[in-house]
């Protein structure tokens, strides 16, 4: 769940309210496994998941907050065309602090790597967990034999 616990960590450095008023976790895990050859292993399935993020006694405009989630999503996140958008619950306490309750999706893929010393048998081999990066090219060229 590396995009929740960074996504709670940008939200702390935002100092929005103290470390000790935000809370967040995950539910509704979820693992469809897909199973196919990657270039370095096994691309094993993507885990989706419901992150929720509680601000107590938070006293800034929900707006603010609602851009800084929205910029950090475009920035650390930005293929979720099939997830649905995050959604806040604003409680008001008083005139001045209300609890946001942040709810969105996230799903992140699952890899494995050939190990020795891996804990997952699988296709007569052992694996082991590893974190993934997709290098996504930002410009190419296409050439053709020809006219």
């Amino acid at each position: 769940m590396i995009k929740l616990k960074a996504l709670t960590a940008y939200l702390i450095a935002c100092n929005l309210v103290a470390p000790e008023q935000i809370d967040s976790f995950a539910e509704q895990v979820n693992l469809d496994l897909i199973w196919k050859n990657g270039t370095k292993g096994l691309h094993m399935g993507d885990m989706r998941y419901r992150a929720v993020l509680v601000l107590e006694r938070f006293a800034e405009n929900p707006a603010l907050l609602m851009a800084l989630v929205g910029s950090w999503l475009e920035t650390h996140d930005p293929d979720r065309d099939d997830l649905p958008a995050p959604a806040f619950v604003v409680e008001q306490l008083d005139n001045d602090l209300a609890d946001v309750e942040l709810t969105l999706e996230f799903i992140e893929p699952q890899h494995l790597a050939e190990d020795p010393n891996g804990l997952i048998d699988a296709f007569g081999k052992k694996w082991g967990l590893v974190d993934f990066e997709l290098w996504t090219a930002e410009q190419g060229e296409v050439r053709s034999h020809g006219a």
